[in-house]
């Protein structure tokens, strides 16, 4: 992994951060070594605006500790020699901005990544005015570090059950994902055929992802309601199955009003259903008929942009700490952030704080839209 020049949060505030876990005392762990015995646990890392004057003379906060570091190398079979804690751009515990709130975001990470695989593209969010959750979804991450000093590393279980049976179900997610023929309803009728023979453990993680995702959102308006503004609801954004976890909330839970999918397959059941909250798919063509059920049974607007030449790792910041093009595309790092933010800054600007701007689309030979 290299060590890149990475983008600046270039919003009118600084960023501060706190990172607290969420017990639910009402649900059993179902992954890791005390599967079955203890409730579950997961971490939050929250990020919030702040003021310049309030952290004048701070350190800044560790955003990478060298053991998750170690162990994401480990993970993608890229070894890291000498290992460091990596800085981010955001300060431990900083006082919020006093007497104002703003909207909530909250964002959920891929299988096998870590709970601030998109910091980049969160920080910058949290400069703009916005309160981002990122959740650690406990034993899915590479390496989960909790508040308390504690960690928990990843659960084989998670790649070896991904599809059940594994070789034959590796072998229908290549053909789905080849397959681009038809139109839309007929690419959802062959993926949902597809994930109904083999993905249940998938969207069994899943619907235990929108658990974590429920009880960390309770557990945030009641310790920081001072500081964040719901009165438009809560919007939701993730990577990959974290992707697939905010189009499920959107779908099932009135508390999130809007989302977004960075290049997540839409695991999950929805026949007979419709999507009646405004939603941004983002994928590459890899993905694109795994996603296709987004452009059909929609009752609000829906978005959906192509990125053509990347790769679905790249929808992480992983674009920026692995430069091969065959692992994370061919788009340029800086354009795919710039425009990944510009996204995610007019789309939850327009749904949650009421602004009237258009929601961005790129134009750009490497963007395609599709809806």
């Amino acid at each position: 992994m290299a060590n890149t020049i990475t983008p600046k949060p270039a919003g009118e505030y600084k960023v501060g951060t706190t990172v607290f876990d969420v017990t639910d005392s009402g649900r059993v762990e179902k992954l890791g070594p005390d599967a079955g015995k203890i409730p579950r646990k997961v971490s939050v890392r929250l990020y919030y605006p702040v003021l310049l004057q309030t952290v004048v003379g701070m350190d800044k906060a560790i955003a990478m500790s060298a053991a998750r570091l170690t162990a994401l190398g480990k993970f993608y079979h890229m070894p890291v020699k000498g290992a460091e804690d990596i800085e981010g751009e955001f300060y431990q515990d900083a006082e919020p901005v006093p007497g104002k709130r703003f909207p909530l975001v909250i964002f959920s990470h891929g299988m096998g990544s870590y709970r601030e695989s998109n910091n980049l593209m969160l920080t910058e969010l949290a400069s703009r005015g916005f309160v981002v959750a990122a959740i650690g979804h406990t034993y899915e991450e590479v390496l989960s570090e909790f508040a308390d000093g504690t960690t928990a590393l990843f659960d084989k279980r998670c790649q070896a059950d991904m599809y059940q049976p594994k070789m034959k179900g590796t072998i229908g997610a290549l053909k789905v994902m080849l397959n681009k023929k038809g139109n839309f309803e007929e690419q959802y009728r062959r993926f949902n055929t597809f994930q109904s023979r083999y993905c249940g453990f998938l969207i069994e993680r899943m619907e235990e992802r929108a658990k974590d995702i429920s009880v960390v959102l309770n557990a945030i308006k009641s310790s920081f309601a001072d500081i964040i503004d719901t009165r438009h609801g809560v919007g939701i954004s993730g990577h990959s199955i974290g992707g697939a976890t905010a189009y499920y909330m959107c779908m099932h839970d009135d508390e999130f009003t809007c989302g977004i999918n960075l290049d997540g397959m839409l695991l999950g059941h929805y026949d007979g259903m419709s999507m009646k909250k405004p939603f941004y798919q983002i994928s590459c063509e890899d993905a694109r008929s795994t996603v296709s059920r987004v452009a059909i049974d929609n009752e609000a607007p829906v978005y959906w942009e192509l990125f053509n030449g990347m790769k679905h790792v790249g929808f992480a910041d992983m674009k920026f700490m692995v430069p091969i093009k065959s692992v994370v595309g061919k788009m340029d790092p800086m354009k795919y952030h710039e425009y990944v933010c510009r996204i995610h800054l007019s789309f939850f600007d327009a749904y949650l704080n009421g602004v009237p701007y258009e929601v961005y689309a790129p134009d750009d030979s490497f963007v395609r839209k599709l809806v």
